[in-house]
């Protein structure tokens, strides 16, 4: 019974295996991003590493994860800025209005129909990086097809907002999900992303 339970293709023993990557990926991503304007190629390489690992069962996800931030660190140095300077101005923003409404300078609907485009425009920004860790773009042209992309496909952009958007709340609140949260949401993002890709992509890259 026990060799069967820590048998490597034990239910047990994928499932641990998917905890501990997770774990592993969140970190590798928090550890990318300490330079800061690496963000980009973080973002980029656990993004792929999630999905090729926990959807397409690729083994030793985090090797993935290297070779994607090894190979995106530069390309990535401009778009990380404009993510950067896009999300500080977003959350300025969002948080200017949020406590207006708390102190009643404005009403709540404000920051209400504020929140849509917020989302959206964060949606934009995280689509970014699943881009450039999938295709090869000049800064110009990662800009331009992410954008073409996100408005092509607003529904799903307005959902990764929120998702994003969740994300950075819970891990600034709370900051254990900041272990665990950043590869979940890669993984759980590439599902609102891939059929996005898919026309794009060759079948074996869409595999």
């Amino acid at each position: 019974m026990f060799r069967k339970m820590f048998d490597p293709d034990s239910g047990l023993m994928s499932a641990m295996t998917r905890i501990t990557d997770c774990i592993f990926l969140s970190l590798f991503w928090l550890l990318g991003c300490i330079p800061v304007v690496t963000v980009g190629a973080s973002c980029a390489g656990v993004y792929d590493a999630a999905f090729r690992g926990f959807r397409q069962g690729e083994r030793h996800p985090w090797q993935r994860f290297w070779q994607v931030y090894r190979r995106n660190w530069k390309v990535g140095l401009l778009p990380s800025v404009v993510f950067l300077a896009g999300g500080y101005g977003l959350a300025a923003g969002m948080i200017g209005l949020w406590n207006g409404a708390v102190r009643g300078a404005h009403s709540w609907m404000l920051f209400a129909f504020a929140a849509v485009p917020a989302l959206l425009a964060l949606g934009v920004l995280g689509l970014l990086f699943p881009v450039l860790s999938r295709f090869e773009n000049s800064f110009s042209g990662l800009l331009k097809n992410t954008v073409l992309l996100a408005l092509a496909n607003l529904p799903r952009t307005f959902g990764l907002g929120v998702l994003y958007g969740a994300t950075v709340l819970l891990c600034v609140r709370l900051a254990i999900p900041v272990f665990f949260l950043p590869a979940l949401t890669a993984l759980v993002s590439s599902y609102l992303i891939e059929p996005i890709f898919k026309p794009y992509l060759s079948d074996d890259a869409a595999a």
